[in-house]
C-alpha cells in the first residue's frame, strides 16, 4: 500500500484524498517535527534541559479532479464538520492521525480541467497511534452477547489480567471501557510488579457500559445502562489516579470487576509520537 491520508470529523464522517472522492493529494510537508529546546552548558558539552512541543503546520496540496464542483463538496465537507478534525496517515506497517484544525485553503486557476488548492491544517496533538487491549475477567467471550460492538484488537489475558506495551513518549492517555456487571470496579497498573497507577469507582451496575477517558481534552467518565447515558465523575475514588497516563514502556494491567460473572474491560493506549 502507498501512504494514504484522510480526514475524519466529530460525527465520524471521512473524506478520502483519493480516486474516491476524485481529490489527490501532493507535495506534504510538516510531517516531521521541530523542537523549542533549552541547553545547559558543563565545561563545552551541552545537555538538552527541556524542551516544548510548538504549534506547527502540515501544508499540502490538493488537486480535485472534478474542477470546482470537487472543490466544493471539500469545502461542504469541511465547513459542516466543524472542529475537532483528525487527519489520518496510513501505511501497510503504520497508522496514526493527528487533531488538527484548517488554517486556510486557497483556491487556484482551472488547469487542464482540474483545480489545485493549498491546505494549511495547525497540528494541535502529537501523532497518535491507538493500540487497544482486552481483559476478560471471569470466564470467556464464548456464547455471551452484549449489546456494546468494538472494533477490538485482541490481546491474551489470564486471570484479569493483561499486558501493555507504550512504544509512544511519556503521558499516554488510557481510555477504559468496561462491559458487563460491576460491583466498584478496579483497575491496577503496575510497573516491574510495582503498583504505579489505579482506578477505582464506587458504582453497582448490571450489564453496563462504564467508559473513562484520560485523553484531557475530553475526559470524562459516564456510564450507559439500559440505552441512558449518565455522568458517573463523582462516584470514583477520589484519593486513586481513576485518569491513567503512561510512560513509555511495559505494564501489567489487572480488572477487577467486584462480580463472579464474565465482564469485559478493554483498554486502548493513545501512543505518542514526534512524527511519522
Amino acid at each position: 500500500m502507498i501512504r494514504q491520508f484522510y480526514i475524519e470529523n466529530k460525527y465520524g464522517d471521512t473524506y478520502y484524498f483519493n480516486y474516491k472522492n476524485q481529490t489527490h493529494i501532493s507535495q506534504v510537508s510538516g510531517l516531521g517535527f521541530a523542537l523549542d529546546s533549552k541547553y545547559l552548558e558543563y565545561h563545552n558539552l551541552f545537555s538538552r534541559s527541556e524542551y516544548k512541543i510548538p504549534l506547527s503546520e502540515i501544508t499540502t496540496t490538493l488537486v480535485f479532479l472534478k474542477g470546482y464542483i470537487g472543490y466544493k463538496a471539500f469545502v461542504d465537507f469541511i465547513s459542516k464538520s466543524g472542529d475537532d478534525l483528525k487527519l489520518y496517515y496510513q501505511t501497510d506497517a503504520f497508522k496514526a492521525y493527528c487533531f488538527v484544525d484548517v488554517a486556510s485553503l486557497t483556491k487556484a486557476e482551472l488547469i487542464s480541467g482540474t483545480l489545485q488548492s493549498t491546505i494549511v491544517f495547525k497540528k494541535l496533538s502529537l501523532w497518535l497511534r491507538e493500540k487497544t487491549y482486552e481483559i476478560i475477567a471471569n470466564g470467556t467471550a464464548t456464547g455471551k452477547v452484549y449489546p456494546y460492538i468494538y472494533p477490538y484488537h485482541y490481546s491474551s489475558s489470564y486471570e484479569g489480567k493483561t499486558f501493555i506495551i507504550n512504544d509512544g513518549l511519556d503521558d499516554a492517555p488510557v481510555v477504559i471501557e468496561m462491559l458487563g456487571d460491576v460491583i466498584d470496579p478496579e483497575v491496577i497498573v503496575k510497573k516491574s510488579g510495582e503498583i504505579v497507577a489505579t482506578l477505582r469507582l464506587y458504582i453497582t451496575a448490571d450489564n453496563a457500559s462504564i467508559v473513562v477517558n484520560a485523553i484531557p481534552s475530553k475526559q470524562l467518565m459516564t456510564k450507559e445502562e439500559s440505552g441512558i447515558v449518565t455522568d458517573i465523575y463523582g462516584l470514583q475514588d477520589f484519593e486513586t489516579d481513576n485518569f491513567i497516563f503512561l510512560g513509555h514502556g511495559n505494564y501489567e494491567f489487572e480488572f477487577k470487576p467486584g462480580v463472579a460473572t464474565e465482564t469485559i474491560c478493554k483498554v486502548t493506549v493513545l501512543e505518542g509520537y514526534l512524527g511519522i
